[in-house]
């Protein structure tokens, strides 16, 4: 079985040193340890590597929401879901301030963001839809769509700030200025 975590560690450090755009599957693959064919198999392009994160983080994401009270406040539940999408393992912690600089600076990797975040980014608008009934299913994916974008700025700062403490802390700060702004869920009809 691939160890993926270690192929994107690899790739990140390569990546970090040489460039994305400058780097090719043979690099990878002296980077990573493993052959060219193996990551061809597993990998449809080099991009899919940089993204490996974002499907752990949109399982974590819908854990939570999964598993929230339903008389729970919207605004918490979705921070708090949130909050523990971002991983707390040290070892990604360590890579995660190379690997936000690298994903918002390579052009390659920036045009495939939409795409790799929209399964995320529709978790949270199936939640808001579900505990917020009478909205209109755009406003709900634009708050979902305002919350990643929020997320992401928050990771930012911290890793441009010196990644000091916890980034989940970080965007824990952040999103909770967005708390007073989301709508409370409309009384139960008894």
């Amino acid at each position: 079985m691939l160890d993926t975590r270690a192929v994107s560690a690899g790739a990140l450090r390569l990546w970090t040193d040489r460039g994305f755009a400058t780097t090719n599957w043979n690099d990878l693959a002296e980077a990573t340890g493993i052959s060219t064919r193996t990551l061809l198999r597993h990998f449809s392009s080099r991009a899919e590597i940089a993204w490996l994160g974002v499907g752990p983080a949109t399982e974590r994401l819908r854990d939570v929401l999964t598993g929230a009270a339903d008389d729970a406040p919207p605004a918490v539940v979705v921070r708090t879901a949130i909050v523990e999408s971002v991983s707390r393992d040290p070892r990604i912690h360590e890579l995660a301030p190379d690997w936000l600089r690298l994903i918002s600076s390579e052009p390659e990797l920036a045009a495939t963001a939409p795409r790799v975040y929209q399964p995320w980014i529709d978790t949270l608008a199936g939640y808001l839809a579900r505990r917020l009934p009478d909205s209109p299913a755009a406003i709900c994916h634009a708050l979902a769509t305002a919350y990643q974008s929020a997320t992401f700025a928050a990771l930012i700062e911290w890793a441009e700030s010196g990644a000091g403490g916890d980034c989940a802390e970080s965007v824990d700060r952040l999103l909770r200025w967005m708390d007073a702004h989301l709508p409370a869920p409309p009384p139960r009809r008894a």
